[in-house]
């Protein structure tokens, strides 16, 4: 009697089938997608699409890799294409698409290496301004996500963190600017919704917390959270959603936070770097992609936000997309905000505004703009007049 062998596939337990049929599907996709990369090369060599870049020199980088990103989603096929290439990633054991690590609970964006010479750069750049006006200035860096989630969620993948070469930055800003440790802030609250699970940024949330601590140091009691009411006016997927259209995490949410009892905005006005002016409305801007523009509406040189508290004081805020987040808290303690985003700035501040008329300068960015020495150059740049001042005095 002749026995019948069992085939080689059914000797393989459940693990090694499991195993041999995603490395098979990722490379069925991979072949897929060497298909659909022709029409990439194609639209690259006609000049419709350049991949994003590195870090950067420029101050307008972070400008510059949104408008790469708006050009590739012309693209036609380019969200199918994505989708292929993170699903044979993922189904060939890797974890990372461009700069963005991927999970299921949250993407992360890979941080840029932090050059310490241009940290020394800045700070220097800050001390010097702090020389000329002598306004009071409060400065923190807002550390990327996954200094928080990435051991928890990607294992023994590699994280470049940037908290040593921010600690040593800090130990260079002279000791009259104070300091915002926002790492040590956040840390406390990592289990609660304080970063975008598709986004870069950090939620409302995460800017209370922050804002709670900060306006301590710049002479206020914060209102307290239970004063605000928090309204959910939709649902979006951001632009690390975009660079891999992972569809295994949650969407966000985008919140409204309004203080009944409190100060109320007045008037919001943006200007634009050709010196146009135009009326906004905080909270008018609900965007299914861009939670940058959902608070005070699509970036630009300069916003200033007048409100009706009674005390005549004005606040200097130096940010990029993260200091919006904190307006509508700061807003209950400053009769004027003047927000000028350091990701659109083509002139120098004191271009852009009567640096003396300020009571207080906060400085809030990612992590990263601090690494960018000609962007603060720019924008801190001091006139002689001002130098001969300071000396004057």
């Amino acid at each position: 009697m002749k026995i019948k062998q069992q085939r080689r596939w059914k000797r393989r337990t459940a693990a090694e089938q499991h195993q041999i049929a995603c490395r098979v599907t990722g490379w069925v996709l991979w072949m897929l997608l060497l298909a659909g990369g022709v029409g990439f090369a194609a639209a690259s060599a006609a000049g419709k699409y350049r991949m994003p870049s590195g870090s950067s020199s420029s101050a307008f980088a972070p400008l510059q890799k949104r408008a790469d990103q708006a050009a590739a989603e012309t693209l036609p096929g380019h969200g199918l294409f994505l989708q292929a290439y993170t699903a044979g990633t993922l189904a060939t054991g890797g974890n990372r698409v461009q700069d963005v690590c991927l999970s299921q609970e949250r993407l992360l964006e890979m941080p840029e290496t932090l050059d310490t010479a241009e940290l020394s750069k800045t700070a220097t750049l800050f001390n010097d301004f702090y020389q000329a006006y002598e306004v009071p200035m409060f400065l923190g860096a807002v550390p990327a996500a996954g200094e928080f989630y990435a051991a928890d969620l990607l294992g023994s993948a590699p994280f470049s963190s940037q908290l040593s070469e921010l600690d040593t930055f800090y130990d260079e800003v002279s000791s009259p600017i104070r300091k915002i440790d926002i790492y040590q802030i956040l840390s406390t609250a990592k289990d609660d919704y304080i970063y975008h699970r598709t986004d870069s940024q950090w939620t409302g949330y995460g800017a209370y917390c922050v804002y709670r601590s900060a306006i301590r140091k710049m002479g206020f009691i914060p209102v307290s959270y239970d004063q605000y009411a928090v309204s959910h006016v939709g649902t979006y997927r951001g632009s690390l959603y975009r660079a891999c259209y992972d569809g295994r995490v949650t969407p966000d949410i985008l919140d409204r936070y309004t203080c009944s009892s409190g100060s109320s905005v007045t008037s919001v006005t943006a200007y634009a770097a050709d010196g146009t002016e135009e009326e906004r409305q905080m909270y008018d801007h609900p965007s299914e992609e861009d939670p940058s523009a959902y608070v005070l509406g699509e970036p630009c040189e300069k916003i200033v936000v007048q409100t009706d508290v009674d005390n005549q004081r004005k606040l200097l805020l130096l940010g990029d997309a993260d200091a919006a987040y904190l307006v509508p808290f700061l807003m209950q303690h400053y009769h004027e905000i003047c927000f000028l985003n350091v990701d659109c700035a083509s002139h120098g501040a004191e271009e852009l505004a009567d640096l003396s008329g300020y009571h207080q300068i906060l400085v809030l960015c990612d992590a990263d703009a601090y690494g960018n020495a000609a962007l603060w150059e720019k924008l801190l740049h001091i006139s002689s007049s001002s130098e001969k001042g300071a000396q004057n005095d």
